[in-house]
């Protein structure tokens, strides 16, 4: 094949390529980088929904996030991870009363910007403290020592929780994570948040009996089973790519009332909880 030839050949091949090839080999910003294949991504600072179509065979971070928000809307299906019949019948049933047709039972980016929306209004109406509007901060402590080692909640992000990232990418005992509450440890590793990841159940206090967890901490520095104080060093952030994610950070979440250990839904909690640990970022003398 002349050079000629082969120039134009590859200049038609480069035309043709589809344009998510591109996007998808290149870096983005956020904490969960551009090449993760499932979960919710941020690239650019524009948030996608989800990396792929969920149907059902599927496992995965981002099918548990789906069946949370369907229950979150309605449509109650247990938090497994796995796409299964149930969550099938689910969409189908979300689909059609939503008049996403055809009703496939298959989530692609119409149902899934459709069920995004739905959850974050939802969401409008849900506060962090059970029975009252309240965000206050008494009795908690900030999960993250030093707070000068804490990057400025101007670079805080959302998702199920809050994702605060360290200064200079700190990690392991240059930043412990502390117990923000009085509780019990009652689960270490997290499907997508690394497998020392702590979960407390708070035992006393305006969030008592819900569940506060600590996504991508690596190593945990106390057992399941074990009571904890506030301000107790229970974990360290991770180094390196701990769970899903591409550097050093904690995502800190807590539990919706009466929900599971983990996790909430996209923005189910965490923009009143995010009140909550910017009161705490500022008592520990964070500016």
């Amino acid at each position: 094949m002349t050079l000629l030839r082969r120039f134009t050949l590859a200049f038609l091949l480069a035309l043709l390529a589809p344009a998510g090839v591109a996007a998808a080999s290149s870096g983005g910003a956020g904490l969960v980088g551009p090449a993760t294949t499932r979960g919710i991504v941020k690239t650019n600072g524009v948030r996608s929904v989800f990396t792929r179509t969920l149907r059902k065979g599927q496992h995965g971070v981002d099918v548990r996030t789906l069946q949370s928000w369907l229950t979150d809307v309605g449509y109650g299906v247990p938090a497994t991870g796995y796409f299964g019949t149930m969550t099938k019948t689910a969409v189908r049933g979300y689909q059609i009363s939503h008049l996403l047709l055809p009703a496939s039972g298959a989530v692609g980016n119409r149902t899934a910007a459709s069920l995004k929306s739905a959850v974050t209004a939802a969401a409008k109406n849900v506060s962090v403290a059970t029975g009252t509007g309240s965000t206050g901060t008494g009795g908690l402590v900030f999960p993250l020592k030093p707070v000068s080692r804490v990057l400025a909640p101007k670079a805080w992000t959302l998702d199920q929780g809050i994702d605060i990232g360290t200064v200079g990418n700190a990690c392991g005992s240059q930043v412990v994570e502390v117990a923000m509450a009085p509780g019990k440890i009652v689960q270490e590793g997290i499907s997508g948040f690394g497998p020392d990841a702590p979960i407390i159940k708070v035992s006393s206090g305006t969030y008592a009996g819900r569940y506060i967890y600590y996504g991508h901490a690596a190593p945990a520095l106390v057992p399941v089973g074990a009571t904890v104080t506030a301000g107790e060093p229970i974990a360290e952030v991770g180094c390196g790519d701990v769970g899903i994610s591409s550097g050093p950070h904690i995502e800190i979440g807590i539990s919706a009332p009466g929900g599971p250990p983990c996790c909430p839904g996209y923005q189910e909690t965490s923009p009143a909880w995010y009140d909550v640990v910017l009161g705490l970022y500022h008592q520990a003398g964070g500016k």
